[in-house]
């Protein structure tokens, strides 16, 4: 009978022998460990939108009530824009009152609730000029533009809005009308801008004007 193994040692060198569950178990995987806990989705989710969106609707709520302070609702309302009066109707003094619509930039007891406005309208030149209340708030031109007359001057030292002390240069008023049924309708504003040391204001006026 010839070798089955061909005349090579059994067993093998090296062998450990035994079956092969006989030998020694490999490392065991460690045992899985069990989720750690998770907050649910409505909390990392939908509690800051819920917060953004009350924020929102108090802001959109704050911006109403501001925009509606001051407007009195007894002055008609004027056309966004309108059509040009003859000089012979434009020129003269025009007097109302103001109320108010924005106050940026002061304390509440700085922006009165009304105020008095007067104009005087001189047309003895194209464009017309006007001032308004005195002659230290200039006579700059009241050319008619885009539907409306519009003018820009400066607000007078003594009046303007003061910073350290010292009345702000930047200090300047302006004027949107519209001509309707014999009166003029806008807005009449004074603004600073931003400095150094102080920041920038605005207050405004709606104004109804008629010819006196």
């Amino acid at each position: 009978m010839s070798d089955p193994y061909g005349g090579r040692p059994w067993p093998p060198p090296g062998w450990a022998g035994g079956p092969p569950s006989a030998q020694a178990p490999s490392a065991q995987a460690p045992s899985a460990q069990p989720p750690s806990a998770q907050p649910p989705r409505w909390t990392t989710v939908g509690l800051p939108v819920g917060l953004i969106g009350l924020v929102v609707a108090l802001l959109a709520a704050y911006l109403v009530v501001d925009a509606r302070r001051g407007v009195d609702p007894r002055l008609p309302t004027m056309p966004a824009a309108g059509s040009a009066l003859p000089s012979s109707e434009l020129d003269g003094q025009w007097s109302g009152e103001g109320s108010l619509t924005r106050c940026a930039g002061f304390d509440d007891q700085d922006c009165p609730e009304t105020r008095s406005i007067t104009l005087t309208i001189d047309c003895s030149q194209d464009p017309c000029a006007v001032t308004p209340f005195r002659r230290g708030y200039g006579s700059p031109p009241l050319p008619f533009e885009d539907g409306e007359y519009q003018a820009a001057g400066p607000v007078p030292p003594e009046v303007a809005p003061t910073c350290g002390g010292t009345p702000t240069r930047s200090a300047l008023w302006r004027l949107h009308l519209v001509a309707r049924d014999g009166r003029l309708g806008g807005t009449y504003s004074e603004s600073t801008v931003q400095g150094f040391d102080c920041g920038a204001t605005g207050v405004e006026w709606q104004v109804v004007l008629e010819r006196t």
